[in-house]
């Protein structure tokens, strides 16, 4: 057998490459996972106002089914990515396995937990209503929690590979600078995400639905949706500080490698995005003021009012195109996203009013609906870039200062004699180390 693995060597894809190959598979992935995590949160939320309003229990029932839906495609995508990155990182695979053993089947009895948890909660919501609504909000909220349990261990493991700290046990790389800022600041980006998806989805519907007798339900659900997004928006900046600034102190190359070096681009397309985050959110409040039509009209709308009004409009579009600009320049884009924020904050305050249940019908209005749809799809870019961002750090590494991108392109000595570098107590380094593991003293 070890004779066979030499012969044949390792697998090298075509065209894309191993890297890519595995990064399309985690994108798709990502995409229907973070919305169900965000909409496993959501969804006992809404359960739980529903004397709020009479639209939450109907909402948290058909978040909790798109949810159980997407677990489907979400969990094809999984297998597809774990199959070709066990493949083609087989060094990768078996480190970070053997490194992380126990986290990992903590991790699988949370996933679980989780759809026993989930499930009955869905297929058996009106017998266990009945029976006991409290009951049901604790199936809710368990599914949250283990949710986050599951995901928490992923970002440990993902984290460490970014920045990896030495120690004997095989749970202390869960334990790293990056870990608990990186599950903040993902957290928070699956509400980014899932509230503008939410808004988009109630957009869309509203305009195949016109005078459809769901309608009302479908503009509180862009109502809130979009608040739920803009409110994570606005949050995210904090967050993301927290993460960059652990990165640059725990792997300071990396920092530089992509916010100075080859990948400066993904930056600017990030706070790019953002931006036009900021903007889109922006123009659907003041489209919210008007029962005008058409986006010049909103523009007009936005030019109207008080000079301080003015200067506030001002103030905010130049901020957001200076964090594009300044994207490279950490100090002085983080100052231009603290006046883009606290703006941002300070108009939905000031227009609060304005997304009251009583003037709620100027949301179906198809600038309105076209800037939600807009939103969702820039939420899913965001993601994307950011999640690129994060792997494209560790290049020319999969795992930064322990084994590279080159190593893992020959086939590994101890595959073939059947040792790994945790068997033999030394945790493998660069240069050499991997493939003459050293035996214990």
């Amino acid at each position: 057998m070890p004779d066979i693995l030499e012969k044949l060597g390792p697998v090298h894809l075509p065209l894309i490459g191993n890297s890519v190959a595995v990064g399309i598979f985690s994108l798709l992935h990502i995409a229907f996972a973070s919305l169900a995590v965000g909409f496993i949160f959501i969804a006992p939320v809404f359960e739980l106002m529903e004397r709020e309003n009479r639209f939450n229990t109907k909402a948290a029932y058909a978040l909790t089914r798109f949810t159980l839906i997407t677990f489907t495609a979400s969990t094809v995508l999984a297998v597809i990515m774990i199959e070709l990155f066990v493949g083609l990182f087989p060094l990768t695979n078996i480190f970070v396995f053997n490194r992380f053993r126990y986290p990992i089947y903590l991790a699988v009895a949370a996933f679980f937990l989780l759809l026993f948890s989930l499930y009955p909660y869905y297929h058996y919501w009106e017998p266990i209503r009945r029976r006991s609504r409290r009951l049901h909000l604790v199936l809710g909220f368990l599914a949250a929690f283990f949710v986050l349990v599951w995901v928490t261990i992923l970002d440990g493991i993902g984290s460490y590979m970014l920045t990896p700290t030495v120690g004997q046990g095989s749970d202390r790389g869960l334990f790293n600078p990056t870990w608990i800022p990186l599950v903040i600041h993902r957290f928070f980006g699956n509400f980014v995400f899932g509230g503008f998806a939410i808004a988009a989805y109630a957009g869309w519907m509203l305009g195949r639905r016109k005078g459809h007798p769901d309608e009302p339900y479908y503009l509180y659900l862009l109502k809130v949706g979009f608040l739920i997004g803009l409110a994570a928006l606005l949050i995210q900046p904090f967050t993301g500080l927290l993460y960059a600034t652990q990165i640059r102190s725990a792997a300071p190359q990396a920092f530089r490698q992509v916010v100075e070096g080859r990948y400066d681009l993904l930056v600017y397309l990030q706070f790019t995005i953002i931006a036009l985050l900021f903007i889109g959110s922006h123009l659907l409040l003041i489209a919210a003021r008007t029962e005008e039509r058409g986006f010049l009209p909103v523009l007009r709308e936005a030019r109207l009012g008080q000079r301080g009004a003015l200067w506030g409009e001002g103030a905010l579009l130049l901020s957001a195109i200076f964090i594009v600009v300044f994207a490279t320049h950490p100090w002085v884009r983080r100052f231009f996203t603290l006046v883009l924020v606290v703006l941002s904050a300070y108009y939905v305050y000031q227009w609060r009013h304005d997304l009251s249940a009583a003037r709620s019908e100027r949301l179906n209005q198809p600038t309105v609906r076209r800037i939600a749809v807009t939103l969702g799809i820039l939420g899913l870019l965001i993601y994307w870039t950011m999640g690129t961002i994060r792997e494209t750090a560790r290049r020319p590494d999969t795992v930064r200062g322990i084994i590279s991108l080159q190593e893992e392109a020959r086939t590994p000595k101890f595959l073939t004699g059947g040792e790994t570098p945790e068997s033999t107590g030394t945790p493998p380094q660069k240069g050499g180390t991997l493939n003459h593991p050293e035996p214990r003293g």
